[in-house]
């Protein structure tokens, strides 16, 4: 992923990475003179556990979020997932409100 970021992003194409990245992620090292904003989505750690123990049977096999979600909580409340200081602009999204998909794309537009 990262080399298509890269690529893409020295093109001057814009695009969308999503993911739980942390300070370090190779896709987030080195980018090309951009304009960055981040938006990072977060709850409560009840709020996580029970969505990730409430996911259905019927996703893919390699989320396993029920049998990780302790775990992913703990990482969670350790800021694991914090947002990365990219220099960009930083939109902060409550994940237990209902989304304002106006406010937002006004946000992004701003950046």
């Amino acid at each position: 992923m990262a080399a298509i970021v890269h690529e893409l992003l020295a093109h001057r194409v814009s695009l969308i990475c999503e993911g739980n990245f942390v300070p370090g992620s190779v896709v987030l090292r080195d980018l090309p003179e951009t304009r960055v904003v981040q938006v990072h989505v977060s709850a409560p750690a009840e709020v996580l556990r029970t969505r990730l123990r409430e996911r259905g049977e019927h996703r893919h096999p390699v989320h396993y979020d029920r049998e990780a979600a302790d775990e992913i909580v703990a990482l969670a409340a350790e800021g694991r997932w914090d947002p990365v200081p990219l220099g960009g602009a930083l939109v902060r999204v409550d994940g237990t409100q209902a989304l304002d998909v106006g406010r937002l794309t006004s946000l992004l537009g701003r950046g």
